[in-house]
């Protein structure tokens, strides 16, 4: 796994995301990190939903979509974020890996559930690994997002609690529902990068903080 960050490759501000960003910079770092990496990596056009293509299949794929599966060699799969949570997936063997751009809405519809409903096609026992992402102390929400949640599955109410700052919101554990839908999935390891992009806003774009449009990356393959 590797993740960027604003100083990647010793530069001021290496941002990957090309939508309300310039062109020419982006596409320069993005050329920088394919040198370094096994091969040009895979990215997706994020639209905070719960599809996922699997790159193996042969067939027309569109990279619209919120996840990638493949089974591939030094295929490198990725996703961007800036709060939002990059979750990989892959076999405790090691022959078939997964990435996941996991945010709010994503966590609503299960994405999770999306993803294993290819990989459980495979006897594999899985593991997981939470990438940098905003920690339950930085994402507030409204009663509205937390009765939303606790309709779908009443657990989720655990992963909610009341901000005394100011009681018309709540405290949203993001990681904490997206690592329940991994339990819920069989996925006993899950490990933890335990960085907040808001916290640590000095190394990682957070869109929550302050609508920042720049992108910090997380790559994943195997050899």
């Amino acid at each position: 796994i590797l993740v960027t960050d604003k100083n990647f490759l010793s530069k001021k501000d290496f941002n990957l995301s090309y939508t309300n960003n310039n062109y020419s910079i982006t596409k320069k770092n993005r050329e920088c990190l394919s040198n370094i990496l096994p091969s040009t990596p895979h990215y997706i056009k994020q639209v905070h939903g719960k599809k996922i293509i699997y790159l193996d299949e042969r067939k027309a794929i569109s990279h619209v979509c919120d996840g990638i599966i493949t089974k591939t060699k030094n295929q490198v799969i990725s996703v961007l974020t800036a709060d939002c949570i990059p979750v990989v997936i892959s076999s405790l063997c090691g022959s078939i890996i997964c990435i996941l751009h996991v945010g709010r809405k994503g966590a609503e519809y299960n994405i999770i559930n999306s993803a294993f409903k290819i990989l459980k096609e495979y006897n594999y026992v899985f593991e997981a690994w939470i990438g940098p992402a905003i920690s339950k102390n930085y994402y507030l929400v409204d009663i509205y997002i937390k009765n939303l949640f606790e309709h779908i599955d009443s657990q989720y109410s655990r992963f909610f609690y009341r901000n005394h700052a100011d009681e018309r919101f709540f405290h949203m554990d993001l990681i904490g529902i997206v690592s329940y839908q991994l339990k819920n999935n069989g996925v006993k390891n899950i490990s933890y990068s335990e960085l907040c992009t808001v916290k640590n806003n000095n190394n990682y774009y957070s869109h929550r903080l302050n609508s920042d449009p720049k992108r910090f990356g997380t790559f994943v393959w195997f050899e």
